[in-house]
């Protein structure tokens, strides 16, 4: 009995090496397209800035020496940066190679180094596109999709890895045939957030609350989440001041609380001030933290979570209401995190993620941003 089965084992690990060789050798019949270096494919989910035109990094250059070196780090991360494109190959690959050794205990090695693909059909639905993995390690990534039906077929939407940073990424049709970039004009919606709005704990990159809301809304949404690193600092503030925006969502709390209560208000202070600057009425939404609803035993970071709520809640009070008409608040309660919610207690699940997105798509359908757009 124990011989057959290490005969097993050892013939399943040859079946695998063999497969994995086999797509390895199919993969070089593909027609390739290098993203980065195709001109014509138009990077989306990201700053209006010259220099990430062609980049899967989510801060222009210009800002490596300005902000933290924790926050360059996590940009090179390409969280949200998706690509709409449209070809009629029936099998489409993808290759790419991981920079970084990246394990997290709340997340999957799909939602931190994979891709993932939604289509558009020509009815306006989304559906889920099917990949499989080929390999996916801290190396080289090769993905497939195949028996592709695209007479109904708008585009397909392709997301970026949530938490690795990626190179040399390839996309290969099976056929000579176009791959063709489409791109959205309108005015997106900047997120400034946590490692929650990077994407932790999704289960896949089209999963995180940031990617469903722009599939929800049919709008563009910039992410610049950064896990641990979402703190309201004025470097990463006045990057986003420049970016023209349909709507600005503040969703740092989480990462604010280690910070006293008058450092809290005056961090949210220089946001809204120096957002108002550039912007005068384009509409800000702040969010408490979500987590506060949760009710957990561990008391002290109950606290900790109704604490900076709080604190936001008084800089509303005193210098919102009755002051700007266009800043909006995103309560923990309209949320509506439970127990069954997140990976952790912090970090939402898929299910969680659906609840943060439904929160802000009825502050958005109220003010007829995507309408606008």
């Amino acid at each position: 009995m124990k011989a057959n089965v290490i005969r097993l084992l050892v013939l399943g690990f040859v079946m695998m090496h063999v497969s994995a060789q086999v797509f390895s050798q199919d993969f070089n019949r593909f027609n390739w397209v290098s993203v980065g270096q195709d001109a014509t494919l138009r990077l989306q989910g990201k700053l209006d800035d010259a220099s990430l035109r062609a980049s899967l990094y989510r801060l222009p250059a210009s800002v490596k020496d300005v902000v933290r070196k924790e926050v360059w780090n996590l940009s090179r991360n390409p969280a949200g940066v998706y690509l709409d494109f449209y070809t009629e190959a029936d099998t489409v690959a993808f290759a790419y190679r991981c920079e970084q050794n990246i394990n997290l205990k709340h997340m999957s090695a799909i939602g931190i180094s994979g891709i993932d693909v939604y289509a558009k059909l020509k009815d306006n639905r989304w559906v889920w596109v099917k990949t499989k993995y080929i390999t996916l390690n801290n190396g080289d990534v090769k993905v497939v999709m195949e028996g592709l039906d695209v007479k109904d077929l708008a585009y397909y939407r392709l997301y970026f890895p949530l938490y690795n940073t990626v190179a040399d990424f390839k996309i290969g049709l099976n056929r000579p045939v176009d791959l063709i970039s489409l791109e959205h004009k309108g005015k997106p919606i900047v997120v400034y957030g946590t490692s929650i709005a990077q994407g932790a704990s999704a289960s896949r990159a089209g999963m995180s609350w940031v990617a469903l809301l722009g599939r929800q809304v049919e709008m563009p949404v910039v992410n610049l989440g950064f896990s641990a690193n979402g703190r309201l600092e004025k470097e990463v503030v006045d990057v986003i001041a420049k970016q023209e925006a349909s709507l600005y969502i503040i969703d740092c709390l989480p990462n604010l609380v280690a910070f006293t209560d008058e450092e809290v208000r005056q961090r949210l202070l220089y946001t809204w001030q120096t957002l108002r600057k550039s912007h005068p009425q384009t509409p800000i939404i702040f969010t408490e933290h979500a987590d506060a609803t949760i009710n957990l035993l561990n008391t002290d970071s109950q606290r900790a979570y109704e604490r900076v709520n709080r604190n936001l809640n008084r800089f509303i009070a005193e210098n919102i209401t009755g002051k700007d008409a266009h800043v909006h608040l995103v309560t923990a309660r309209s949320i509506g995190l439970d127990i069954d919610d997140t990976a952790d207690g912090i970090h939402p699940s898929d299910r969680g993620m659906k609840k943060y997105t439904d929160a802000y798509d009825q502050v958005i359908r109220k003010l007829r941003i995507h309408i606008i757009n």
